[in-house]
């Protein structure tokens, strides 16, 4: 008989063992353990995380879902990041990964969590609400991108320096810094290191003139964070990762609501990409569409006006712009296009549904979607 639960304190050296042998199978050799220490490095008890089938005491399957919260000035959003979907190759095709899935969506709804993201085929995810939206810029730099424009930035004399050591005094600094972000997913100071150690990346102290004047993380030659007191450095600190690394190109990921940073570097990349952030699945959509708006406010002017969103299966919202301040509340009127969960996020926060956007735009006189939802990686599980 098959038994299905969260995991129990202790267990968390089977689940590790359990998923490095299933994700090992695809041919690459996986350690949690180093890849993801957040969740699975020496003295973390994350259990409680971890949605287990077992088969006579044995784990056969396991999904975690980590909770992460989200916060942008005095507003919060709670996230449930999906990761470690494994099912034993001799238990396929039995249902487990379907029946945690959805244990693990009955826990987020309990503890009322907004939001849900995570990594993996779209059309698989799909069946449990999740659909590839939000969005990430990469800027790609080359020599001549260096070369060519220096002239046209502030030059500063910045060094870089690994910061390895669990103990080294600047993650009190770095943490710091991160929290000052007015968005950001929240991170403790104890957890910052393995945080920002996921996926193999590292982490770099900027110094100017001795002191701190910032950090970079970066897996190889691609940048996923980069934090600076003065903004104005950020050519001269990509610059100097940039020798650092024998690389042809450094890219540097940028996300929707940093409209001040994209148009700093759009005038010396090489060139820029966009792409989808992620999958998501919208579990509140009155906190979601309060939470985004507000975020889009504060990064570009949202005009005047009104509209009402309904959504199969979740009620009707009634979003509103007053003097470029955003409100959401429910309504019992219902828009003339309701549109299912999938096409509401695809809506909301996707850049490629451009021909109802622009129908409710063109009726309602409004610029605010797509909305900036986005998660760094080093956030996800």
């Amino acid at each position: 008989m098959t038994e299905y639960r969260k995991a129990l304190c202790g267990e968390l050296p089977q689940i590790i063992e359990f998923i490095d042998m299933v994700f090992s199978l695809s041919g690459t050799p996986h350690d949690f353990a180093s890849l993801v220490p957040k969740l699975y490095g020496n003295g973390k008890n994350t259990e409680p995380c971890h949605f287990l089938a077992l088969e006579e005491g044995k784990i056969k399957a396991v999904v975690c879902s980590l909770p992460v919260t989200l916060r942008f000035g005095s507003r919060s959003l709670t996230c449930a990041a999906i990761g470690s979907v494994a099912v034993h190759p001799d238990s396929r095709g039995k249902g487990y990964m379907k029946r945690l899935m959805n244990d693990a969506i009955r826990d987020m709804k309990e503890n009322h969590m907004a939001l849900s993201c995570l990594t993996g085929l779209r059309q698989r995810y799909r069946y449990f609400g999740y659909e590839p939206c939000g969005s990430v810029m990469t800027y790609r730099f080359s020599r001549d991108n260096f070369r060519h424009c220096r002239h046209a930035f502030s030059h500063y004399d910045v060094s870089l320096r690994e910061v390895t050591g669990v103990q080294d005094p600047v993650w009190e600094e770095i943490a710091r810094l991160h929290k000052a972000l007015p968005y950001r997913a929240d991170r403790s100071a104890a957890d910052f290191k393995d945080i920002s150690g996921s996926w193999y990346e590292k982490t770099y102290e900027v110094l100017h003139s001795g002191a701190f004047a910032g950090y970079l993380t970066a897996g190889k030659n691609t940048v996923s964070e980069l934090l600076l007191k003065d903004e104005s450095m950020v050519f001269s600190c990509l610059e100097t990762y940039f020798r650092e690394i024998s690389d042809p190109e450094l890219l540097l990921e940028v996300y929707p609501h940093e409209t001040g940073r994209m148009e700093t570097l759009s005038a010396c990349c090489e060139r820029w990409q966009m792409r989808q952030d992620d999958n998501y699945r919208i579990l509140d959509f009155e906190a979601v569409l309060s939470f985004f708006l507000s975020l889009k406010a504060a990064s570009e002017p949202l005009m005047d006006g009104s509209t009402i969103l309904s959504v199969e299966n979740n009620g009707s919202y009634l979003l509103t712009v007053t003097d470029g301040i955003p409100f959401v509340s429910r309504t019992s009127e219902i828009s003339s296009s309701p549109l299912s969960e999938t096409e509401a996020i695809r809506f909301l926060f996707s850049p490629d549904y451009q021909e109802t956007r622009a129908l409710v735009s063109r009726n309602s006189r409004i610029n605010w979607f797509p909305l900036p939802l986005s998660l760094c990686c080093l956030d996800k599980c």
